[in-house]
């Protein structure tokens, strides 16, 4: 009976999406509708969440379909059609903002990185849903949202399979509630819009190199890093246009605008984009840039020709505190870009967590002293957060010690905020990753970290520009 109370609201939220004119949004909540009826009992599921294959099999859109009564399946059927005569409605009048940032009001935005849809806004697990709520009740402007290349087209000769399934764990730590890919994603951001009742922007940022696309290997290889932070090989460039026009394509089909693209994760380090250097040596020349730009001008190309206003979001680079010979200081970085791709974008992003260097300013320094035409750049912090030691170590749960680290995010988002072109700091992920533990909460989900509260305070401003709330007890 819970589960079907759940359903009945979902009905009810698709008439509101069909009476604002929201065509595709009642599209998304009435295949939403068609997984509680899945747990109810259609098919082999209970009330408890399918997992592994069955779930994948029952969370297809054939299956969805099949398990619906004909008269939902025909009106489904006649929305999808509707919405691609008409296009995305409902939330337009939030759609429009600057044609530069996501904060025109000023001060600072608030968003976020979170993998696992269910965590995000997807109906359909019973177990995530507490945690859900704590998600949203974040209320992020934006959402950023990681393509593995590695993962969903792993041969070269088979299209992107952006419904390539997820195991839902955090690297074999439970609850584990699987998940279809990228697909799964998008259908989640448009749920948690409809949600909010507004638009939520959203950044891609693709990475990882399939092995067929690796570059033959050359310059310094410390490290031991994975095929996937090998350079893309050039005549390869054309699959990867390939791959942005299919995730652009599946924003379309879900009624999720993808206005903003960054070309690769981390490209200033290794661990993303391996060698930096011809020799492995800090006084080498970073070889960074030279590989960053092909990815940029394909990138720029495939958004330039595709309908929308999308725009390119320079950088995603770490905070080294110095060259080393795996990684490219930002400055460096910057300096050895060609000029048309150094100002391929009016907006740069930087990650930036409690620990690391303080390179906001450096980065703004550099990107000036390139002298693009137009308007003053603006920059994202797009990755922070507080917790790990280092990477791969346990964070300390010692309570004094969580309250510090909250204070001191706290110091960085108060200065992010103060900083005239700084507009927008995304937290990276809710649920922790163990290898990266600076999330809002333990990868098991059985406890909150005093940052959740920081987080939610800022996100619970009624503009940007609002003041900064004040220090949250938890952090005290």
């Amino acid at each position: 009976m819970p589960t079907q109370a759940r359903a009945t609201g979902v009905n009810m939220q698709a008439l509101r999406a069909i009476n604002a004119g929201d065509v595709s949004g009642a599209v998304v909540l009435f295949a939403e509708d068609a997984t509680y009826s899945i747990s109810d009992g259609v098919g082999q599921c209970s009330v408890t969440p399918c997992v592994g294959r069955e779930a994948i099999r029952l969370n297809s859109p054939v299956t969805r379909l099949r398990g619906l009564t004909a008269v939902r399946r025909r009106l489904i059927l006649a929305l999808a059609a509707a919405a691609t005569m008409a296009g995305v409605g409902g939330l337009a009048a939030h759609a429009d903002q600057t044609p530069t940032g996501v904060n025109p009001a000023g001060g600072l935005a608030t968003g976020l990185t979170e993998f696992n849809p269910y965590l995000l806004g997807l109906p359909g697990s019973a177990l995530l849903r507490p945690s859900q709520g704590r998600v949203q009740a974040l209320r992020p402007s934006v959402v950023r949202l990681t393509v593995v290349w590695s993962r969903v087209q792993p041969r070269s000769y088979r299209p992107p399979n952006l419904s390539a399934r997820e195991s839902g764990c955090a690297r074999g730590l439970r609850p584990c509630v699987p998940w279809s890919g990228v697909r799964a994603q998008l259908r989640a951001i448009r749920s948690l819009e409809l949600r909010l009742g507004r638009r939520v922007d959203v950044l891609v940022v693709i990475y990882g190199t399939p092995g067929w696309a690796n570059r033959p290997r050359f310059g310094c290889r410390l490290g031991g890093v994975t095929g996937e932070s090998r350079p893309v090989q050039l005549e390869d460039l054309p699959a990867y246009r390939r791959l942005v026009e299919s995730v652009l394509a599946a924003g379309r089909a879900t009624g999720v605008r993808l206005r903003w693209w960054s070309a690769w994760n981390e490209p200033n380090t290794a661990s993303f984009v391996n060698p930096q250097r011809p020799r492995c040596s800090a006084s080498a020349p970073s070889v960074a840039p030279g590989l960053y730009a092909p990815l940029v001008r394909t990138l720029k190309a495939t958004l330039d020709a595709a309908p929308g206003p999308q725009q390119i979001v320079l950088g995603e680079l770490s905070s080294p505190f110095a060259a080393r010979a795996r990684l490219t200081e930002t400055a460096e970085f910057v300096r050895g870009l060609p000029q048309d791709v150094a100002c391929a974008g009016e907006v740069w992003s930087q990650h930036q967590y409690v620990g690391d260097a303080d390179d906001l300013g450096a980065l703004e320094q550099a990107v000036d002293a390139r002298g693009c035409p137009g308007p003053p750049r603006r920059f994202w912090i797009t990755e922070t957060g507080v917790g790990r030691a280092g990477p791969s170590r346990r964070r300390s749960l010692n309570p004094r010690v969580l309250r510090l680290g909250c204070q001191r995010l706290n110091g960085l988002l108060l200065r992010w905020y103060a900083d005239p072109r700084a507009d927008l700091a995304l937290q990276y992920t809710f649920r922790e990753d163990p290898a990266f533990t600076v999330g809002l909460a333990d990868p098991r989900l059985r406890r909150l970290y005093p940052s959740y509260a920081l987080w939610r305070a800022w996100s619970q401003r009624s503009s940007s520009s609002d003041p900064p709330p004040p220090l949250p007890a938890a952090c005290r």
